[in-house]
């Protein structure tokens, strides 16, 4: 990958340029569409991680093997995908390679009772307590590394001071239990109006150009509810902290 765009700069590999380019001349436009996008240009890492993104300490070296666990570890939401490992038999590369679809997800701001914090729900957990959950889940990194990416994260990640203490929602507002309740109406055939018999409930959505866009809700300690679109860039950034710190 060592082919730059002449409009933004992004590096591709030569196989991905445009039919149009020349062996003098390679365009790209999956980047930013032969320039007709303007990108916004990305602000360099905190010291800290641009040290372990570029040294060649032992330290650095073993944070660039092992990014991707760290990543997880310290992201926001989870990556919901069905991994095929035929491929992986101990060569290299590691060949990362799915089925069916990739889905970023988050889930309750307060873990199940019983059930240990994940996720976001550590951010709102003293940091001492939360890197020693980490540690615990992950005895194979490096204590001292974990220690820098989570003080990078919780200083610099633009939403890391966003989230909102569960505790503080919980005392501030009062929670409700809700019942649903599945009735058949009358004069409706019986096969027509069947209970379901599993503990799940499905949600349909329709699959129409027009379909109303679905949102995501973060509230704000200094502001009201903001809502998020699915397209929106911070859902990148909520699993990708180590891209966007």
């Amino acid at each position: 990958m060592e082919h730059k765009c002449a409009h933004c700069g992004a590096l591709h590999w030569k196989d991905e340029a445009l039919s149009l380019s020349s062996a003098g001349n390679l365009l790209f436009g999956s980047c930013c569409n032969s320039g007709k996008v303007a990108l916004e240009v990305l602000q360099e890492p905190p010291a800290e991680l641009q040290e372990l993104l570029t040294a060649s300490t032992t330290q650095a070296n073993e944070f660039r093997r092992n990014i991707a666990q760290y990543n997880t570890a310290l992201s926001f939401t989870s990556l919901g995908v069905h991994i095929n490992n035929t491929y992986n038999n101990g060569g290299e590369p590691y060949n990362f390679r799915i089925r069916g679809e990739l889905q970023h997800r988050i889930g309750s701001l307060l873990p199940a009772e019983g059930h240990t914090p994940k996720y976001a729900q550590l951010y709102f957990y003293e940091p001492q307590a939360v890197l020693d959950h980490r540690m615990q889940n992950n005895a194979n990194l490096r204590h001292d590394t974990m220690a820098t990416l989570q003080r990078v994260i919780n200083t610099h990640h633009q939403y890391a001071a966003q989230f909102l203490n569960a505790k503080q929602i919980l005392a501030r507002e009062e929670t409700q239990d809700v019942d649903l309740r599945l009735c058949v109406a009358p004069r409706v055939h019986v096969r027509q109006g069947n209970l379901p018999s599993a503990d799940e409930v499905a949600v349909i959505i329709p699959d129409q150009a027009n379909t109303e866009p679905r949102d995501i809700i973060l509230c704000c300690r200094d502001g009201p509810m903001v809502r998020i679109s699915e397209i929106h860039a911070a859902y990148t950034p909520l699993y990708y902290v180590l891209l966007f710190p």
